[in-house]
């Protein structure tokens, strides 16, 4: 069951969590207007903003490059593993920071970032799903993701 899921929905997962991913390039491009826009820092948290800024163009540059490699591995299946392992590792790192800075620290400015949270925590999900299904698969088959 899982199998013939990842089957018919990988190429189109890697597209489309490849193109949003993507997206972080506007934070490189843009950052002012990326943290105001998109993540919501008011002028309070803009205020020193020059201290961040090549920060968030890091992070931009980054993520936009998983992306792409996302985009580009649903062609090329030689850059699947090594693409998929590192987006799940990077995705889920986030969804924990995301938690811990909502959950503990209390942080309600971090729920700018909600939008960046849902995606990396579907992927999060596809991946660990992914994972159960790639331990328990039937091993003389071709793994999902290779085909």
């Amino acid at each position: 069951m899982l199998e013939r899921f990842f089957e018919k929905t990988m190429k189109a997962y890697l597209l489309g969590t490849g193109f949003l991913t993507a997206t972080a390039f506007l934070t490189f491009l843009a950052p002012e207007w990326s943290m105001q826009n998109l993540f919501f820092y008011n002028d309070a948290m803009m205020e020193n903003k020059e201290y961040l800024q090549a920060t968030y163009q890091h992070w931009g540059i980054m993520v936009g490059c998983i992306g792409v490699l996302l985009m580009f591995s649903a062609k090329y299946k030689q850059l699947r593993t090594s693409t998929m392992i590192y987006s799940a590792f990077e995705k889920s790192m986030f969804v924990g920071l995301f938690l811990y800075n909502v959950c503990v620290n209390e942080y309600s400015w971090f729920y700018g970032w909600s939008g960046v949270f849902a995606l990396d925590g579907f992927v999060t999900v596809y991946s660990l799903v992914y994972l159960y299904y790639y331990l328990t698969r039937d091993k003389s088959k071709t793994p999902a993701h290779l085909r």
